[in-house]
């Protein structure tokens, strides 16, 4: 039992680590007018992959989201100047992407911000340690979920962890050659994102990267007493309220969740989970520890004890941080003791029943 407490509790602890790290880097990259959440696993890419040139597709399919949102995202990179669009290397008649001048003075500005950020703090932890935690991060890049290799009913194979590495592209970095905070924030969606993203099929509306971060943080908070408002979705991503109120409308209209007036202020909007809503979050769950636990199974115990270690080091040294949005220093954001607590929570792994898995809303 205690390496499947490590395990999800340590997952967690990552899950969070990365929100704030991503957070930051909105800031550091110089993005100051709109952007969205579909924009940051083409930052994410591009930061792990200088030198690359992907089409449409390869990103698509790096970062969970359709070719259509993907090419939306690309535009508006391309139109700010931080990507520019070449011939592929692998087919003169197929057109990738690459980082513009622009965008690789705005890549350097943030590896250097998140170098000297973290290299004071990782020399001081164990060197052993360290070296176990990185291999693990490793592990988790090219591990993928059943889901993503077999046509399967809903949860039967998505708990096995598939033998099938993950293929590094030609111009790609290995995972091995790159920094521990950025390979964190890859580990992170490689466990997320597939899960979520594998039980959405079974809702009516279409699964976005913004739809799936906007339900993780209402997980992340779920049972506690206080709903959070617009402006929580806001200060969490440090993204504009527009786009957080656009995604919130799509998932409004996929009736994943509630509009709820305050009970002290009448004119304040809270968020909370729908019936369908909740019956998403019980299967992700479970789906969630499940595969935790089989991910886990397949290292040995040192290398478990040294990765939950190292995360709990991180975890506290990004929580004495305040998260400042760009453009709005008032808005500064810290880290409850509740939150801090919760991570150490694991979630029950309760069967889930055929009523569960229903929860799409019946189409009409």
């Amino acid at each position: 039992m205690k390496k499947q407490f490590l395990a999800v509790t340590s997952v967690r602890k990552l899950l969070f680590v990365v929100d704030r790290i991503r957070c930051t880097s909105w800031g550091v990259f110089g993005f100051d007018g709109d952007y969205s959440f579909a924009q940051f696993p083409i930052i994410k890419y591009f930061m792990e992959n200088p030198d690359a040139n992907p089409q449409i597709k390869r990103l698509s399919s790096y970062s969970s989201l359709s070719s259509g949102a993907m090419s939306q995202a690309v535009d508006l990179f391309v139109n700010s100047g931080v990507l520019e669009r070449q011939p592929a290397p692998d087919s003169r008649r197929s057109i990738g992407v690459s980082l513009s001048p622009l965008g690789r003075q705005k890549r350097q500005a943030t590896m250097d911000y998140f170098v000297q950020r973290f290299k004071a703090f990782e020399d001081t932890i164990d060197a052993d340690k360290f070296a176990k935690f990185h291999e693990v991060l490793c592990f988790l890049f090219y591990a993928r979920s059943g889901c993503e290799h077999h046509i399967a009913k809903r949860g039967v194979e998505l708990c096995r962890v598939s033998t099938d590495r993950v293929a590094v592209m030609p111009g790609e970095t290995k995972p091995e050659d790159m920094p521990a905070w950025l390979l964190m924030m890859h580990a992170a969606d490689a466990i997320r994102y597939p899960i979520m993203q594998f039980h959405y099929n079974s809702v009516s509306g279409r699964t976005t990267i913004g739809k799936l971060r906007t339900l993780n943080y209402l997980f992340a908070i779920h049972g506690r007493k206080n709903l959070p408002m617009i402006k929580d979705f806001a200060d969490r991503f440090t993204l504009p309220s527009a786009a957080v109120t656009q995604t919130l409308n799509a998932l409004y209209a996929d009736k994943m969740i509630n509009r709820i007036p305050g009970e002290k202020d009448r004119r304040v909007t809270l968020i909370g989970l729908t019936d369908i809503g909740e019956r998403y979050f019980r299967v992700c769950t479970n789906s969630f520890v499940k595969y935790m636990k089989a991910v886990f199974d397949e290292l040995p115990q040192n290398q478990t004890e040294a990765f939950a270690a190292v995360i709990e080091e991180y975890t506290k040294f990004l929580a004495a941080e305040r998260l400042t949005p760009p453009g709005n220093p008032a808005a500064a954001r810290g880290v409850s003791a509740d939150e801090i607590a919760a991570m150490d929570e694991i979630p029950e792994d309760k069967p889930v029943s055929d009523a569960d898995l229903d929860f799409a809303p019946a189409k009409k």
